[in-house]
């Protein structure tokens, strides 16, 4: 059974040579890497035509004419493109630990064991490094006070949302209810998770399957949860707005019943369980 891994590149000649060698060394081989660059400038076409050349059923290059989408669209447009059973998300920049995509697979076919008709996805927690893949904290859940339980309230997911992409694994299925994604996502794997936590089944796996790694160019990365987040979020107080205007938007995008003041609550909630830390 093939798995499709989706890539979106910009710019990734640093790392993505490192991601293709932890690809290379998955215990499940039968896997595809459908890809599409956003308008790099650097050598990662190069870089992927080359190994295209080397191992030509493992790559599609999608044509991008140039356009570039922005993480979001780039990898609506790759979804369009897969065919197989089983699709993961995939980051230019990170490292897949070796049973990856054997475990995700595992624990996907569990829960459509339970319940074979609906969209199913799973997740697992992450090891953050720095950008020499040099651990800084063996749980990217627990560094930055997320819930993985938050799954089961789509309330909570909207809000503190613990379902990174390139840790997914989504079936066919879930393909069909995530498409298309509309301007009010905030982010593709943020949608796919909400909409299947709405209309179908998630689990993780509390087992780390990456190595997430940090560096300045990082688009979204991960915050530790301590005094400095606090302070960082009371000087930020208009981003603050701004990020639950838009995580309330994209709840709206999903069903207009859901209600302002109940999201609020449970942000208030979510922000006492975060402030019980050591300052």
């Amino acid at each position: 059974m093939i798995i499709d891994i989706l890539l979106s590149t910009y710019n990734s000649e640093a790392y993505i040579e490192e991601l293709l060698e932890s690809l290379y060394s998955q215990s499940y081989k039968n896997w595809r890497l459908i890809i599409r660059d956003d308008g790099s400038s650097d050598s990662t076409l190069v870089i992927l035509n080359k190994q295209k050349k080397i191992n030509p059923e493992k790559f599609q290059l999608i044509e991008n004419n140039k356009i570039q989408l922005g993480p979001k669209k780039s990898y609506e447009k790759l979804l369009e493109q897969s065919t197989a059973d089983y699709i993961m998300f995939c980051d230019h920049d990170d490292y897949w630990l070796s049973h990856k995509i054997e475990d995700s697979l595992n624990k996907i076919k569990e829960l459509e064991n339970n319940d074979p008709n609906k969209a199913a996805l799973v997740f697992t927690d992450l090891i953050i490094t720095d950008q020499d893949l040099k651990p800084i904290n063996k749980s990217f859940w627990k560094y930055s006070k997320i819930n993985p339980d938050n799954i089961h309230s789509v309330y909570k997911l909207a809000i503190n949302n613990p379902v990174v992409g390139c840790t997914v694994m989504i079936n066919k299925k879930a393909k069909s209810l995530i498409l298309p994604i509309p301007d009010e996502a905030i982010m593709h794997d943020w949608w796919a998770a909400l909409k299947v936590a709405e209309a179908g089944i998630i689990g993780y796996i509390e087992q780390p399957s990456i190595l997430y790694r940090q560096h300045d160019l990082n688009k979204i990365g991960a915050d530790k949860v301590g005094f400095l987040y606090f302070l960082k979020r009371v000087f930020g107080f208009s981003k603050t707005i701004k990020q639950n205007r838009d995580a309330y938007k994209m709840l709206k995008a999903l069903d207009k019943k859901y209600s302002g003041l109940k999201m609020m609550y449970y942000k208030i909630g979510i922000l006492f369980s975060k402030n019980k830390i050591s300052l």
